[in-house]
C-alpha cells in the first residue's frame, strides 16, 4: 500500500463539432478557424476559406497548411460543440497528449487542488509550454516538492475562459526556438477572440446519470466597436460549478478490487493476484486493541470467548474484526469488515471559479495600434477525501505520534464488561493495551485551496515601410501573478496526546488529565477537551477544536515579460519573398512558497524544528531567475506555386535560432531547421530537426534539504527481484547486500520510510534532440480532404529529475558495477530494511518518445450529391501510434511506458458532424489501445498483466431556433460502458474516467444580441 506522503500523512480527438467548421475545424494539421463576423449566421462562414494566420511555432505568417511541424487545431466551434468547460478537456481529446499532469480528477495534493496541468506526449507537465496569444502565462504551480505536479512553470488551464477561446494550436517540438524554455515535448497556443462585435449569454448544466457530478457554466461574452472602428473592447466573464465525487459514489470503485500478495497456502504462480474488498486489520476506524506493540491480529490481537478477533465498533465497545482472507504480509485481506483503504479515494475535486477578462485593441494611426489585456480568476478546488492520519506499528514505536496509541486500563470511556475482557488477556502487572486506529472520523483527507491570478498584458503594435519592402512590429509587457492559499484541518500532535489522555474527577466528570500543557501551534481552541478514540465518531465538538488547527500555506509566482520583434519580407527569390523574423525577450520569474506556522512546525531555537502534526516540517522556498533572449527566424520559399514547375511544386526551407542566458544555468542556445518538398501539388512532404531546452525551476535549484517520505518497489523484495532488465544482476547485487531476494519482504514497498529532498543550484539546462518527417496529402480528386502523416521523435538528456526512491534503487541493484554511487544514498538496517534515502534534483536522466501522428479531415456539403440542402457533412479521425516512452535514470533500470495504461500504443477519435441551417449534430468515438500495469513486469508478477482495448462514444444534437437563440444536448458516453476490467484496479482512474463517471448529459443554451 502507498500512504501518502503529505497532508494526511505527507506523504482522436480534436474533432470537428459542427459541419459549418471550415477544414481547420477539422483538426487538420496546421489549420485553424476564422470565426463569422457577429451577427452572420454561422452557416454564411460554410464557404469561407480559411485566412492566413500565425500558426504556433511561426512569428511569419504563412498559408495554414504551409507549416514543418505536426499541427493540430481546436476550434471555437468544437470547443462549444463538446461543452467543454476545461480547455484541458479539450487537449486531453488529443491522443498525443498522455495523462494529464494534474486535473479535478483522482487524488489531489493539498497545495492545489483541481489545479489542471497538461502533459504532451508523456514527457512531463513542466515540458509542455502553454502560451496566450502567443505569449506566456504565469504559473500557478506551487514551488514545494508537495506540489501538484512536478517543479516548473506550468500554467493552470483553469484560468482561461473556454468561451474566450477562438481556437486552441498543437506544434509538436518546433517551438523552443521561437518561445523559449519549456517547449520540448511542444507548444500549446490558445488564441483569444478578438475584434468581437455584440452581446452572447449562455448557460449550460450536467448531471450523470446517476444523479451526481453536477457541473454548471454561466458566460457572457461581449464586445464593441468605437472611434469609428478604430478601437474594439471585448469583456468576458465566466462561472463555472462542479461537485465531486469519491470512491463510494460508484460501485466499481467502491468494490476495492487490489493486486495483494496471495498467502503462501494458495500456492500461487504469481507474485500477485487480484483480490476484492481490500481491508486492512492494523489499524480500523474504531481501533483495534493489541496486548503489545504490534501491527499483527493473529500474533498480538484479543479475541472474545468464542475466539473472534476483536476490534471497537462504532460506539466504542468490542465487536468482533473478521480478517477476511488474510494475505501474506498480515494485515491486509480480502473481505473482512477491517480498514476500507480504497474508500479514502477522491475521484473528482468540487470546484468552483470566477473568470473575468477584458481586450483592448486601438488604431492610433493606421499605421501603429495599442493591445491590452486584463485578466482576474479566483477558482476554489476542494480535494473531498484522502487518507486519513494512522496510529499504527506499521508506522513508529508506540506513544509517538504515527504508532500505536497507548490506551490505560483506567481509560474512562472504556465500558465495564470491554475493560475485563482486555485485562484477562494482557500480560501479568500489564495496565496498558494498545491500539491501532486509523483517524478517518477527525482527519478526514479533506483539503481546500483558493487561487487568484492576476495577469495584465500591453503593448503596441505596427507596420511600416523600407523601399517596396512592408515590415509588422510589436513591443509588448506581460505581467502576471498568481498565489494560491491552502486551508487544511490538521491535526496537533501535543493537544491530541493530551485529549486522549481522558480521566474522571472526583465527580464522575471526564476530564483531560490535569496539568496539561498545550501546544505552541495556533488550534481553534486552547481549552482541553477529553477525546473518546474508542469507536468512531465519538469526538465532541470542543475536543475537535483543541485538537485542530488551520494550516494556512502560501505560494505565490508572479512573472514579468518583455518582447519586441519585426516580421517581414527582406528579399525576392525567384519571384518569392524570403521572411524573416527577429526579436528580443526580457523574462523575469519569481516564486515563493510560505508553508505558514502549521506546517513550518515549532523552532526549538536550535537549528531544528519539531512538528506540530502528522505532517514532516516542511521548509519555505523562495528564488527567482531571469533571462535575456535573442531570436530570430528565416523562411526562403525556392519554388512555389507562383514560379512552379511541372515537377516542381514546393520546395522551401524554414530556420530558427534562439539564444537564451539563464541567470541560473547560463547561456545556452535552442533551434530548428527544416523545410518542405512537393513534386505534385496533391502531396507535400516536410521534415525538421529541432534542439530544444527546458531550464531549471525554481524548486528544482532551491529547495532546502526537506524531509518527507516515500515507498515504493524495493528491487531487492521478493514480488520484484524478478523483474528489471537483468533479473539475475538484479538478484546478485541483492545477495551482495546480505539480502535474500527470493523471501525478502520491504517496508518500503509496503508503507512509507523516511528520505530527505534537495534542490541544485549546480543544475544545468535539459537539452532535447528532436526531428520529425512526414507528408500532408490534399488530392484533387477529393475536394476538400487532407490527409497528414508525421513521424516524431524525441530524444531528450540531462533531464532534471528528482531521484526518487525507486529511481535511486533501480540504478542501483540493477548495475553490472555494484556498489555505485547511487547505492551510498541509500540506508539499510542490519535486517536490510530501508531507513532512509537522499532523494534530490540531479541532471540524471534521459527520455526518448517516438511515435506517428496521423490526422484526416473531410467535408462534403451536401448540395454536391444534389441535395436541396445547404447543410455540410464533416468527418474527421486523429489517430496516434505510440512507438517507445521511456525513462532511464543514471545507468539504472529503462523504465518502458509505452504500452502502458495511459500511454497505449494505440489511440485515436473519428467525428462524424453535420450542419444544416437549423440543425447539427456530431457523432464522436474514442479509442484507447489495450494497456500493461508494467511492461517491465516479470511474467508472473500479477495473475491478469493489463487491460484490453476501449470504445467510448460521445454525441451532441443541436437545435438553432433562429440566429439569435440555440440550444444543445450533449451526451458523453453514450453506451455507459465500463472501464475495461479489471481498471481502475492497479491504474486508470484518471484514463477512464468517462466510464467510472458513467453517461452523463449536459443542456447548453445561448443568446446572441
Amino acid at each position: 500500500m502507498r500512504f501518502k506522503v503529505f497532508g494526511r500523512s505527507l506523504g482522436l480527438r480534436l474533432t470537428a463539432s459542427v459541419a459549418a467548421i471550415t477544414l481547420a475545424q477539422l483538426a487538420t494539421p496546421a489549420l485553424a478557424q476564422t470565426d463569422a463576423p457577429a451577427g452572420q449566421d454561422d452557416s454564411g462562414a460554410q464557404a469561407q476559406e480559411p485566412a492566413e494566420i500565425v500558426v504556433t511555432g511561426s512569428r511569419i505568417a504563412r498559408p495554414e497548411f504551409d507549416t514543418v511541424q505536426p499541427t493540430q487545431v481546436v476550434g471555437a466551434a468544437q470547443i462549444e460543440s463538446r461543452g467543454y468547460t476545461n480547455v484541458g478537456q479539450a487537449l486531453r481529446e488529443i491522443p498525443a497528449f498522455g495523462p494529464p499532469g494534474n486535473s479535478s480528477v483522482g487524488a489531489q495534493s493539498s497545495f492545489g487542488p483541481s489545479q489542471t496541468f497538461v502533459d504532451f506526449f508523456g514527457l512531463g507537465s513542466q515540458r509542455t509550454l502553454v502560451l496566450v496569444n502567443g505569449r506566456r502565462f504565469v504559473s500557478s504551480n506551487t514551488a514545494s516538492i508537495f506540489g501538484p505536479v512536478n517543479p516548473g512553470t506550468q500554467v493552470d488551464l483553469n484560468n482561461i475562459p473556454t468561451t474566450l477561446v477562438q481556437r486552441i494550436e498543437t506544434v509538436a517540438i518546433g517551438g523552443a526556438p521561437i518561445y523559449g524554455s519549456d517547449a520540448i515535448a511542444g507548444t500549446v497556443n490558445i488564441i483569444l477572440k478578438k475584434d468581437y462585435q455584440g452581446l452572447e449569454v449562455g448557460g449550460q448544466y450536467g448531471v450523470s446519470e446517476r444523479g451526481d457530478a453536477p457541473e454548471a457554466r454561466l458566460n457572457f461574452l461581449a464586445g464593441k466597436n468605437f472611434a469609428e472602428g478604430r478601437g474594439n473592447i471585448v469583456v468576458s466573464g465566466e462561472y463555472n460549478h462542479t461537485s465531486g465525487l469519491v470512491a463510494n459514489d460508484r460501485a466499481i470503485t467502491a468494490r476495492g478490487n487490489f493486486f495483494g500478495t496471495p498467502p503462501a497456502s494458495a500456492g500461487s504462480p504469481f507474485a500477485r493476484l487480484l483480490y476484492p474488498q481490500q481491508r486492512y486489520s492494523a489499524f480500523t476506524s474504531g481501533g483495534v486493541p493489541f496486548v503489545d506493540d504490534d501491527y499483527s491480529v493473529q500474533r498480538s490481537g484479543l479475541q472474545n470467548a468464542a475466539g473472534q478477533y476483536l476490534q471497537f465498533g462504532p460506539n466504542g465497545t468490542l465487536v468482533p474484526l473478521d480478517l477476511g482472507t488474510v494475505l501474506r504480509q498480515g494485515y491486509i485481506s480480502s473481505g473482512g469488515n477491517g480498514f476500507n483503504l480504497p474508500a479514502q479515494n477522491n475521484l473528482l475535486t468540487s470546484s468552483e471559479r470566477y473568470i473575468a477578462s477584458a481586450q483592448l485593441n486601438y488604431a492610433f494611426t493606421d499605421h501603429i495600434r495599442f493591445f491590452g489585456e486584463g485578466w482576474y480568476t479566483h477558482t476554489k478546488g476542494v480535494n473531498l477525501i484522502d487518507q486519513p492520519n494512522y496510529n499504527t506499528a506499521l508506522f513508529d514505536a508506540a506513544g509517538t505520534p504515527d504508532g500505536n496509541l497507548i490506551v490505560s486500563l483506567d481509560n474512562p470511556y472504556l465500558n465495564a464488561a470491554d475493560r475485563a475482557t482486555i485485562a484477562s488477556q494482557l500480560p501479568a502487572g500489564q495496565n496498558e493495551f494498545y491500539v491501532g486506529r486509523a483517524l478517518n472520523d477527525l482527519t478526514t483527507g479533506r483539503a481546500e485551496a483558493r487561487i487568484e491570478t492576476y495577469r495584465f498584458v500591453g503593448g503596441l503594435a505596427g507596420d511600416f515601410g523600407i523601399g517596396d519592402r512592408n515590415f509588422t512590429w510589436e513591443a509588448s509587457v506581460n505581467y502576471g501573478r498568481s498565489q494560491t492559499r491552502g486551508r487544511n484541518y490538521e491535526l496537533d500532535n501535543q493537544n491530541f496526546f493530551n485529549a486522549i489522555d481522558a480521566v474522571a474527577d472526583a465527580s464522575g466528570n471526564i476530564t483531560c488529565r490535569p496539568g496539561v500543557t498545550n501546544s505552541t501551534a495556533d488550534t481553534i481552541s486552547k481549552t482541553c477537551a477529553p477525546l473518546n478514540v474508542l469507536g468512531s465518531g465519538q469526538a465532541s465538538q470542543a475536543a475537535r477544536d483543541y485538537i485542530f488547527a488551520i494550516a494556512r500555506p502560501v505560494s505565490t509566482n508572479e512573472q514579468l515579460v518583455f518582447n519586441a520583434n519585426v516580421t517581414g519580407a527582406v528579399a525576392k527569390l525567384f519571384g518569392n519573398d524570403v521572411s524573416i523574423s527577429a526579436g528580443y525577450e526580457h523574462r523575469r520569474e519569481k516564486t515563493s512558497f510560505d508553508p505558514g506556522s502549521f506546517y513550518y512546525g515549532q523552532d526549538n531555537g536550535d537549528g531544528t524544528r519539531t512538528q506540530y502534526g502528522r505532517s514532516i516540517p516542511i521548509d519555505p522556498i523562495s528564488g527567482r531567475f531571469h533571462t535575456n533572449e535573442a531570436f530570430g527566424e528565416l523562411v526562403v520559399p525556392f519554388v512555389t506555386a507562383q514560379n512552379g514547375i511541372n515537377w516542381l511544386k514546393t520546395v522551401e526551407f524554414d530556420g530558427a535560432a534562439r539564444y537564451v542566458d539563464n541567470s541560473l544555468s547560463g547561456g545556452d542556445w535552442a533551434w530548428t531547421a527544416g523545410g518542405r518538398l512537393g513534386f505534385i501539388s496533391d502531396l507535400t512532404f516536410r521534415g525538421n530537426y529541432t534542439r530544444s531546452i527546458r531550464s531549471p525551476a525554481i524548486t528544482e535549484a532551491f529547495n532546502p534539504t526537506s524531509r518527507a517520505f516515500d515507498n515504493g518497489r524495493d528491487p531487492c523484495d521478493a514480488n520484484y527481484s524478478t523483474s528489471g532488465p537483468n533479473p539475475s544482476v538484479r538478484q546478485a547485487n541483492c545477495r551482495a547486500a546480505g539480502i535474500d531476494p527470493t523471501t525478502f519482504v520491504s517496508n518500503y514497498s509496503n508503507f512509507t520510510i523516511p528520505v530527505t529532498v534537495s534542490g541544485n543550484p549546480g543544475l544545468r539546462n535539459e537539452v532535447a534532440n528532436s526531428w520529425t518527417v512526414g507528408a500532408i496529402v490534399q488530392p484533387r480528386f477529393a475536394k476538400s480532404l487532407t490527409v497528414a502523416v508525421d513521424w516524431i521523435n524525441i530524444k531528450l538528456k540531462d533531464a532534471i529529475v528528482s531521484l526518487g526512491g525507486d529511481d535511486i534503487l533501480n540504478a542501483c541493484y540493477d548495475s553490472s558495477s555494484y556498489p555505485n554511487s547511487f547505492c551510498g544514498l541509500v540506508t539499510r538496517d542490519v535486517n536490510g530494511q530501508i531507513t532512509g534515502i537522499q532523494e534530490g534534483y540531479y541532471n540524471a536522466s534521459s527520455y526518448e518518445t517516438t511515435g506517428l501522428t496521423v490526422t484526416a479531415a473531410y467535408r462534403l456539403p451536401l448540395s454536391r450529391l444534389g441535395m436541396s440542402s445547404n447543410g455540410v457533412a464533416g468527418l474527421s479521425v486523429n489517430y496516434f501510434y505510440r512507438d517507445k516512452l521511456q525513462q532511464r535514470v543514471g545507468i539504472g533500470d529503462i523504465n518502458h511506458l509505452a504500452g502502458e495504461i495511459g500511454y497505449p500504443h494505440h489511440s485515436g477519435t473519428a467525428n462524424l458532424t453535420y450542419e444544416g441551417d437549423r440543425f447539427n449534430g456530431l457523432i464522436q468515438a474514442q479509442y484507447i489501445g489495450k494497456g500493461a500495469y508494467d511492461v517491465d513486469e516479470a511474467a508472473n508478477a500479477r495473475n491478469i498483466m493489463g487491460v484490453s482495448d476501449w470504445w467510448v462514444f460521445n454525441a451532441t444534437l443541436g437545435v438553432r431556433v433562429n440566429q439569435q437563440f440555440g440550444m444543445k444536448l450533449i451526451v458523453d458516453n453514450v453506451f455507459d460502458v465500463k472501464p475495461p476490467f479489471p481498471a481502475p484496479a492497479g491504474a486508470g482512474t484518471t484514463t477512464y474516467f468517462s466510464g467510472i463517471l458513467g453517461r452523463y448529459a449536459r443542456v447548453a443554451a445561448s443568446v446572441k444580441f
